[in-house]
C-alpha cells in the first residue's frame, strides 16, 4: 500500500466507508449508508462520525506500561508534537520532565520529538511552553479539557488559562496557544528538556539562535540510547516577538544565566570530533570548543493582545538549513485548522483501506488504533531536498527512490510488526530492506536498534537481518542479485564481531551498557561458532567475586565483559544466522548458506533435558507440571571438552517440588546470589533477570521456546533427542516422542505458578502461567499449539490473551507498546493468522474476532478474511479454507496465498470437539 499523497476533498473524507456490526454496542442510524454503525459514546464534534477515524483513540496505552503519547503525528511523520508531564520527585527530588502518563497532572513542556512506547527517556526534543504573566512555573492540566484525536491534541493550563492545541504535517508540528485571561502572550523554549537524568540522558551541546523579529532556530545533540542524537529546529510565530530573555549556559559553567545575545552555542558541533583527534577531521579546537553550550533556555514575550500566538516548528537531522527548507517548503500559513484536516485525510488514506464487519466497538477501536500505532514509525528522516543524517554522522544526498527511515526497534518489532508490513504495505518494506542496507553502507554495521542515524546498540543480537529477509523470501522479484549479494554482505559483517569496524567509534560509557561501541557488535557469535554456545563465564574476570566461587571467570578484555545474556543471544542469534542462511539461499552462495544453518542449530546445546528433576514442578492441581527440561545457561570449565550446566539458585530456598521455600535468617537476594553458590546447587526455571545476567527480560520459561528456524529440532531435544543435520536442506523430522514432549512442556508453560517470583522484571507482564504477553520473546508461543495434537488451544489462549490484554482504556496495553510490535500482534491475531517464524513465508491460523475483514495486499490487492458462525462463545475453528483449498502442515498456508489477493474463510464453533485437528 502505497500513502497517495494527493489530498482526498473533504467529501471523500465525509464519505469514508463506515464499518458494520451487529452486536448490542452499535446502533443504526439514517445516514448516506443505512448499514454505517456508530458507537453508542459521544463522538469528537470534529470527526465525522461515519470515518473509520472514530475508531482511533490515542489516549489507549498512554497510562501504565503501554509508554504511547497522544501526539497528533502524521503517517510516518519526521516531527512527532506532543505534551511531557513533570515530575516534582524527579532527578533525586529536583523535579524533571517525564513522558507524558495522564496520571501525571503536571506539564513540562510540548516537545516535537517523540518514541512510540519504548520506555526510554531519548528524543522528546525542544520543549515549548506557553505561559503569561510570570507563571514559569510547571502548570496544571485541566484533564477535563483534555482532547486527543487522530491530528489533534489540546489542553487547557489551569493557573495560566491557556488553550494549548497540537497538530502536524510531515516535517512541521503546528502549535496554536490561546490566552484567555489577558496579559502578555509568552512562551518559553527549553532546548535542553532532559527527561530521565538517571539513565544518562544529557544534552551535549545546545545551540540557539533569534534569525529575525519572528523566528529562532536551534539544536541539541544528546546522548542516551544515542550517543550523538542531533536535531535541528526551526519555529516561526504568527506575530513578532516583542522582547526577549535568553539564558545560557556554556559547557565549562555551572548554571544558567541571563544572556545578552541573539546566537549562542555551536551550530555545527561535530561530535566526539570537538574533543579529540578523529581521522579526516579538522583538530579539536579549545577556542572553538570553550563556546559551546549545553543548557539553552529563551523566553519570547509577544505582548499583550487577543489573537492566539502559532509558532510552526520544522525539525532536520541535516542541519538548521535543513530545517529551513523543511519550513519553507510547508504550504499551509498559519492556518492550523487545514492542518488538522489534511492530517486526518492522510490517516483516512491509510486506515479506509481496511474494512471491518461484526465484532464489538471495543474490537474495532482496538484494531483501528493498532493499526494507527504501526504506521507511526519507522518514520521518513530526511529533508525535503533528499539530504539525510546518515548512520556515520555525515550529511548525505538521497538517490532518486531512496527514502531514508528512522526508529527501527527491530529487537521488538521483527516479530510482528515487520511481518505485518510485508503482507499490508509491500512497498514501504522494500524499502525498508533497502534503508536497512543503506545504513550498513554509511555506518559500516547493520543498527540493532536505529535511533534518528544513531546506533544505540539496544537489545539482543543482530534482528535487522531477520527483517530485510522476511521481505525477501516473500518478495525476490523486487530485489536484484546484486541486492541479495550486499545484504548477504551485511548480514555477515553484522553477525560476526569485528574490532576494526568499531574500534574508530566513539567510546561512551553510563551505567546501564558500558561501552556502546561493543553493545553493538558482540562477541557471542564468535563463541558460538567456535564452541557451539556461549559460555556464561566469558563476561567475568579470573578472580571477580560476582561469580560462583566454582566457576573459573574467562574474560579477556573489555570486549568480553559484554558477551553476558548468553541464553538470550544463544538462542536469538541462533534464530537470525537461519534468516542469513535464506539471504544466502537467495544469493546462490551454498558456503554461507551451510555455515549459517550450522549456526542456527547451536539452540539445542542449552536445553536441559531432565524430566526427573522438572517433573517435580507442581501445578495448582498439586500434580506434575509434566516439563521435561529447559534452556539453561553453560559455563565452559578449564580441562573439560564439555560444558556444564549453570546453576542459579541455593538448594536451601527450594523445597522438594522446587517450590521457593526460603529459609528463616535468609532473603530471596541470598537465595540467588551467585557468589554463593555451590556446584551442587540447583537451577530454577522461575528465576526471573531483567538485563546483565544470562536471560533477557525473563526467565526460562519464556526463553525456551525461542527456536523458531527449527521448531520440530525443538521438540526432539525436549524429548531429549539431538539429532545432527547434515543436509539443511531439508526440515528436521519429529519423532513421536518430540511431538509428546512438545505438547507437554506448552502445557506445562501455560499452566505453571505465574506468581513465584515475585521480583520479576517490570517487562515481565500479562501472564497465563508463565506465559508472558507483555513482552516480545513469548508473541509467537500460543500458535506453537498448532504443531501438537490439540490445537485448539491456540484459540483458547490467543482468545483469552486478546480478551484480558487489551482494552480501549488508557491502561489497555499490558507491556511496552515498543513502536507497534504489541499493536501488531493484536491486528494479526484478530485477522485470525500469525506468522510464528518471520523469514519463513508462511502463516498459521489462530481466531478470528471479525465476522468480515478486508485488508490491502501487494499491489493495489485485497485478501478477505470471513468467518461463518463467528460469536465471542464460539471461538474455536470448525474447518479453515485457503483459497477454496484445505491448509498445509501445522493449519498453515503460505504468502502466495494472500499476496495477490485470496480468501481465508473460518468456520467456528463453541463446542471444543469439533474443532479442526492438527494436520
Amino acid at each position: 500500500m502505497k500513502f497517495k499523497r494527493n489530498l482526498l476533498s473533504i467529501a471523500v473524507l465525509i464519505g469514508m466507508v463506515g464499518l458494520t456490526g451487529c452486536n448490542e454496542e452499535t446502533v443504526n442510524v439514517s445516514v448516506t449508508n443505512p448499514n454505517i454503525s456508530i458507537p453508542t459514546t459521544p463522538i469528537g464534534p470534529s470527526i465525522s462520525s461515519d470515518s473509520v477515524l472514530k475508531y482511533v483513540n490515542t489516549l489507549i496505552g498512554t497510562k501504565g506500561l503501554g509508554n504511547v503519547n497522544p501526539s497528533p503525528v502524521m503517517p510516518e511523520g519526521m516531527i512527532q508534537p506532543s505534551p511531557d508531564n513533570y515530575d516534582p520527585n524527579g532527578w533525586n527530588g529536583k523535579g524533571s520532565p517525564s513522558e507524558y502518563d495522564p496520571s501525571n497532572k503536571y506539564l513540562s513542556g510540548f516537545t516535537m520529538t517523540h518514541i512510540s512506547g519504548a520506555g526510554k527517556g531519548d528524543l522528546n526534543d525542544f520543549a515549548f511552553l506557553p505561559y503569561s504573566e510570570f507563571n514559569t512555573d510547571a502548570p496544571t492540566m485541566n484533564k477535563e479539557t483534555e482532547t486527543a484525536e487522530v491530528g489533534y491534541y489540546s489542553i487547557e493550563l489551569v493557573e495560566t488559562g491557556v488553550k494549548a492545541e497540537l497538530t502536524a504535517t510531515d516535517r512541521v508540528a503546528f502549535q496554536r496557544f490561546t490566552f484567555n485571561k489577558g496579559g502578555d502572550r509568552k512562551v518559553r523554549i527549553d532546548l535542553q528538556h532532559e527527561l530521565l537524568e538517571q539513565y544518562g540522558n544529557h544534552s551535549r551541546s545546545i545551540y540557539y539562535k533569534r534569525i529575525n523579529d519572528t523566528t529562532v532556530a536551534g539544536a541539541r545533540t544528546s546522548n542516551e540510547w544515542g550517543q550523538w542524537q542531533t536535531v535541528f529546529f526551526v519555529a516561526e510565530f504568527s506575530e513578532p516577538i516583542m522582547e526577549e530573555n535568553l539564558y545560557a549556559k556554556l559547557a565549562s559553567e555551572s548554571k544558567l544565566t541571563p544572556v545578552d545575545a541573539t546566537e549562542i552555542g555551536l551550530a555545527d558541533y561535530r561530535g566526539y570530533a570537538e574533543h579529540q583527534v578523529m581521522p579526516n577531521e579538522p583538530e579539536p579546537d579549545t577556542s572553538r570548543l570553550a563556546r559551546r553550550a549545553n543548557d539553552v533556555m529563551t523566553h519570547l514575550n509577544f505582548g499583550s493582545g487577543s489573537a492566539p500566538i502559532t509558532v510552526k516548528v520544522a525539525i532536520s537531522g541535516t542541519s538548521v538549513e535543513g530545517a529551513i527548507k523543511n519550513l519553507d517548503a510547508d504550504e499551509n500559513d498559519f492556518n492550523f485548522d487545514s492542518v488538522v484536516t489534511k492530517n486526518r485525510k492522510a490517516w483516512s488514506e491509510v486506515l479506509g483501506d481496511f474494512e471491518l464487519e461484526g465484532g464489538k466497538i471495543a474490537d474495532k477501536t482496538m484494531f483501528f488504533t493498532s493499526l494507527y500505532r504501526t504506521f507511526v514509525a519507522p518514520f521518513v528522516y530526511q529533508d525535503v531536498d533528499g539530504k539525510y543524517r546518515g548512520m556515520d554522522g555525515k550529511v548525505h544526498q538521497a538517490d532518486d527512490g531512496f527514502t531514508n527511515l528512522s526508529v527501527y526497534s527491530m529487537w521488538d518489532t521483527f516479530r510482528a510488526s515487520h511481518p505485518l508490513k510485508t503482507i499490508i504495505d509491500k512497498d514501504r518494506s522494500i524499502d525498508y530492506a533497502r534503508d536497512l542496507i543503506n545504513k550498513f553502507k554509511t555506518g559500516g554495521v547493520l543498527p540493532k536498534w536505529e535511533l534518528h542515524s544513531d546506533y544505540t546498540g539496544e537489545m539482543v543480537g543482530y534482528p535487522a537481518v531477520s527483517v530485510i529477509a522476511d521481505i525477501m523470501v516473500k518478495h525476490p522479484e523486487a530485489f536484484t542479485q546484486a541486492e541479495f549479494e550486499l545484504a548477504l554482505n551485511a548480514a555477515d559483517v553484522s553477525a560476526n564481531f569485528d574490532e576494526s569496524i568499531t574500534n574508530s567509534w566513539v567510546p561512551y560509557k553510563d551505567a546501564w551498557s558500558g561501552d556502546k561501541r561493543f553493545t553493538v557488535m558482540t562477541r557471542h557469535g564468535e563463541y558460538a561458532e567456535e564452541l557451539g554456545y556461549v559460555p556464561a563465564n566469558v563476561k567475568w574476570n579470573t578472580g571477580e567475586g560476582n561469580k560462583p566461587a566454582y566457576v573459573e571467570g574467562l574474560k579477556q578484555d573489555k570486549y568480553d565483559e559484554l558477551v553476558n545474556e548468553s541464553v538470550a543471544y544463544g538462542l536469538e542469534n541462533a534464530y537470525y544466522d537461519w534468516t542469513i542462511a535464506q539471504i544466502a539461499q537467495l544469493a546462490g552462495n551454498d558456503e554461507m548458506f551451510d555455515r549459517y544453518m550450522k549456526r542456527s542449530e547451536t539452540f539445542k546445546n542449552y536445553f536441559d533435558y531432565n524430566p526427573n528433576y522438572y517433573g517435580k514442578m507442581q501445578g495448582k492441581d498439586k500434580q506434575s507440571l509434566g516439563a521435561t527440561g529447559f534452556m539453561r545457561p553453560l559455563y565452559q570449565v578449564s580441562g573439560s571438552v564439555d560444558p556444564v550446566f549453570a546453576n542459579n539458585m541455593s538448594n536451601q530456598c527450594l523445597d522438594e517440588n522446587l517450590t521457593l521455600s526460603i529459609p528463616e535468617g535468609k532473603d530471596y537476594d541470598w537465595c540467588k546470589d551467585r557468589k554463593n553458590l555451590i556446584q551442587g546447587d540447583s537451577f530454577w526455571p522461575y528465576r526471573a533477570e531483567h538485563r546483565g545476567e544470562d536471560f533477557t527480560e525473563g526467565n526460562p520459561w519464556q526463553w525456551t521456546w525461542f527456536a523458531p528456524q527449527n521448531l520440530n529440532g525443538l521438540a526432539n531435544v525436549m524429548a531429549g533427542e539431538v539429532i545432527d543435520r547434515t543436509d539443511y536442506t531439508l526440515p528436521e523430522q519429529i519423532t513421536d516422542q518430540g511431538k509428546a514432549a512438545f505438547l507437554a512442556n506448552l502445557n506445562a508453560l501455560f499452566n505453571a505458578d505465574s506468581n513465584a517470583d515475585t521480583t520479576q522484571s517490570h517487562d515481565m507482564s500479562g501472564f497465563i502461567g508463565q506465559f508472558v504477553m507483555g513482552n516480545e520473546p513469548d508473541h509467537h508461543v500460543p500458535y506453537l499449539y498448532n504443531w501438537t495434537s490439540e490445537p485448539w488451544k491456540t484459540q483458547e489462549y490467543v482468545n483469552q490473551a486478546m480478551n484480558e490484554f487489551y482494552h480501549p482504556t488508557q491502561e489497555g496495553l499490558i507491556g511496552n507498546e515498543d513502536v507497534g510490535q504489541m499493536s501488531a500482534w493484536f491486528i494479526m491475531s484478530a485477522l485470525g493468522f500469525y506468522q510464528v517464524t518471520p523469514a519463513d513465508p508462511t502463516y498459521t491460523i489462530g481466531r478470528p474476532i471479525f465476522d468480515k475483514a478486508v485488508i490491502p495486499v501487494g499491489d493495489n490487492g485485497s485478501f478477505t478474511i470471513t468467518s461463518t458462525n463467528n460469536s465471542e462463545e464460539n471461538i474455536y475453528v470448525k474447518s479453515a479454507t485457503i483459497n477454496g483449498n484445505e491448509l498445509g502442515e501445522n493449519l498453515s498456508f503460505n504468502h502466495s496465498d494472500l499476496k495477490d489477493g485470496g480468501v481465508l474463510h473460518f468456520v467456528m464453533t463453541n463446542d471444543k470437539s469439533q474443532a479442526l485437528k492438527s494436520n
